[in-house]
């Protein structure tokens, strides 16, 4: 099998020939070892191609650029270390009176894919020749929000000010339907989300509300998707165990999300073999402090519990700059001992 069946048969618990492998690297990670990073990779290629592209946050190197910048949604972000993303300072509506009046910038959507499109095309038609399974895109609905009212402003909303709220989240999402339309019009296997809602411990908002404000916004862009006949994949931070019934309702494909924090035991009693789990290993303690041997340990255990019926997961990991190169080497052989 090649690099995209092989991804695609662990989506479909269709027995792959061996565990497709993901990794995210940091741009931070990226300028902190530079060639010999790239001889590791060039070494050990990976499955998945992650494509960013116009209004992403990530197609852009500015915005991990040491300093402020303000965003073309109206907030101006703070980053203090080169490579690593910052956070919002000054949102673009600081007081919830301005939400009806607010505009999503549909019309620089619109002129960041005219200028970039042939850019896009360029890096699927690569990815393609070596046979990758290619991911597009980067949908927020939770995390746009945020960056738009500001964190905590956005919390006091969700519970003093739902009607407000809902109208913001319903501009976002209008938003991400125009956004859509690019890309289900490129050749890319799935479509990426991401929202992050647990901390290290818990749920940011109670299941119930997030029912009631976020899983419509979910239902509506990901049947779009579904639509089109490409795979959903999801990535949600924290411990997010009471979620779980709702991503497997949703027809989410694939999840990153930190198992650890949550504990493997728990996630793989409850879950294994109803969802595919795109990683991830334990960026927060193993990857960085850890050695080879607790990775390549750590990644057999993740098999043994997560790869059920033909199926289930992706070996995939967080590169972070705090992990050491020779780590980095591990995670990206580790799967396949």
């Amino acid at each position: 099998m090649n690099s995209r069946e092989t991804v695609v048969a662990a989506l479909q618990f269709k027995n792959p020939d061996r565990m497709p492998v993901d990794m995210w690297i940091h741009r931070a990670t990226q300028l902190k070892y530079g060639q010999a990073l790239n001889v590791l990779l060039e070494k050990h290629p990976l499955d998945i191609v992650r494509l960013f592209g116009p209004t992403d946050r990530n197609f852009y190197p500015e915005m991990s650029d040491v300093g402020d910048i303000r965003d073309a949604w109206g907030s101006t972000w703070r980053i203090l270390r080169q490579g690593i993303n910052g956070e919002v300072k000054i949102p673009a509506i600081p007081d919830i009176s301005m939400v009806p009046a607010y505009r999503p910038p549909v019309e620089w959507l619109e002129k960041e894919w005219e200028k970039h499109n042939g850019l896009v095309e360029q890096k699927i038609v690569e990815g393609r020749k070596k046979n990758r399974f290619i991911l597009g895109g980067y949908i927020e609905i939770f995390q746009r929000m945020q960056f738009i009212r500001g964190t905590e402003n956005l919390l006091y909303d969700l519970a003093g000010d739902p009607e407000s709220t809902i109208i913001l989240r319903d501009k976002v999402t209008d938003y991400f339907k125009q956004y859509l339309r690019y890309w289900l019009e490129k050749d890319v296997d799935a479509i990426y989300f991401s929202d992050d809602f647990g901390t290290q411990r818990s749920l940011l908002i109670s299941p119930k509300m997030w029912r009631e404000v976020f899983k419509p916004a979910y239902q509506e862009l990901m049947g779009i998707v579904r639509g089109s006949g490409k795979f959903i994949f999801y990535h949600t931070c924290g411990h997010v165990l009471d979620l779980y019934p709702e991503f497997i309702n949703l027809g989410i494909d694939a999840i990153n999300s930190q198992i650890h924090c949550m504990g493997l035991e728990n996630i793989a009693e409850k879950f294994s073999g109803r969802i595919t789990f795109w990683g991830e290993m334990d960026r927060q303690n193993l990857l960085p402090f850890g050695a080879p041997d607790e990775i390549y340990r750590a990644a057999a255990l993740m098999k043994e519990k997560l790869f059920v019926n033909g199926g289930g997961l992706i070996g995939h990991s967080v590169a972070g700059v705090d992990v050491p190169l020779e780590n980095i080497e591990a995670i990206l052989t580790c799967w396949n001992r």
